[in-house]
């Protein structure tokens, strides 16, 4: 399940961020610096393309990677590399996809998108032993992200590399620490999972913490989890731990609706709420099932004892409208 859950999120981590054109006139621009063969705009113009959603855009987005690609853009063949996997305006190929993306590295020399590289092909069932090269290239010029990949082969003893836990966390903290969102909040989650050999709550906590304040939500609304319940040996701290469940919150993280639900039920940090409870643990759990959850049923049956039938009902239905506007979960 650990590995399951950070391969959506590196794969979240490493996607692109579009690049929106606001505008008709900066739109108008935009295509004509693509029309006159510049390869940023065209990767630009196919960003903006691609964000609109509809699969004349989709097609034209990819047309105007191609075209970048073509004239030996980096990242507008890393682009075409993954919109050819998807199939997003193009016939899916897969290895036609992945040979854009080598492309694309090769001439980047981009440390990052080496180690997302190696992610993709392990991950696709493609050469694992090339996959741990990019890797380790990656390692080598010094990308958190490839000690983050690498680190985790090492640990679950995966993609033809041997197990070895102390040589995962030697190669995750130093991702970590070379600051690295993704791989602080994977740090300090795996030291309460006992994946090295052993649990450590007060490395947990920091490197949950460092994540938290540099503002990711999962990390808050997990740390509040523990600070609320006192799980894995972590003392409890009700305010600290509504407050960093209200931070998660703020961002719409699974893991502050969850923990803040939590704090309802039970009274602790905040006066008890039983329906509120049952309705922030539904959703949580509609977020992203019920993956680190495993007591959520306890949590909805003991406010559910409190409540009448009517108000359940009442809850289920706002529970599924609020459901029905939050945006598809990594992976789905």
């Amino acid at each position: 399940m650990v590995r399951a859950m950070w391969v959506m999120a590196m794969a979240a981590a490493f996607a692109m961020p579009m690049m929106a054109t606001s505008g008709d006139a900066a739109r108008g621009a935009l295509q004509k610096r693509a029309e006159a063969g510049d390869a940023g705009a065209q990767v630009e113009l196919g960003r903006a393309l691609a964000e609109d959603g509809a699969p004349a855009d989709k097609a034209a987005s990819t047309a105007w990677y191609r075209k970048a690609a073509m004239a030996g853009n980096a990242e507008g063949a890393w682009q075409l590399g993954f919109a050819t996997m998807e199939g997003a305006g193009t016939p899916r190929d897969v290895p036609a996809g992945l040979e854009w993306l080598r492309q694309s590295v090769n001439v980047s020399q981009d440390a990052d998108h080496m180690a997302a590289l190696a992610l993709v092909l392990a991950n696709a069932g493609e050469d694992q032993k090339e996959a741990m090269q990019w890797a380790q290239k990656s390692v080598d010029m010094g990308s958190p992200k490839g000690m983050e990949v690498l680190g985790m082969a090492r640990l679950f003893g995966k993609w033809g590399i041997s197990k070895d836990p102390a040589a995962a966390e030697k190669l995750l903290t130093a991702g970590a620490q070379k600051g690295d969102l993704n791989t602080q909040v994977a740090l300090g989650k795996l030291y309460f999972s006992g994946a090295f050999g052993r649990k450590d709550a007060s490395a947990g906590m920091h490197w949950l913490q460092v994540a938290a304040d540099r503002g990711s939500g999962e990390a808050a609304g997990f740390l509040g989890f523990l600070l609320l319940t006192g799980k894995e040996d972590v003392p409890v701290d009700a305010t600290r731990g509504v407050a960093l469940a209200r931070k998660a919150m703020a961002s719409n993280a699974m893991e502050g609706h969850y923990a803040m639900g939590v704090a309802y039920v039970t009274g602790v940090g905040v006066a008890p709420n039983p329906a509120e409870g049952w309705y922030e643990i539904s959703l949580a759990q509609r977020m992203e099932g019920t993956q680190g959850m495993a007591s959520s049923g306890d949590y909805l049956a003991k406010a559910a004892s409190k409540l009448t039938a009517a108000q359940l009902a009442q809850l289920k239905a706002k529970v599924d409208a609020d459901a029905a506007k939050l945006p598809a979960p990594p992976g789905s």
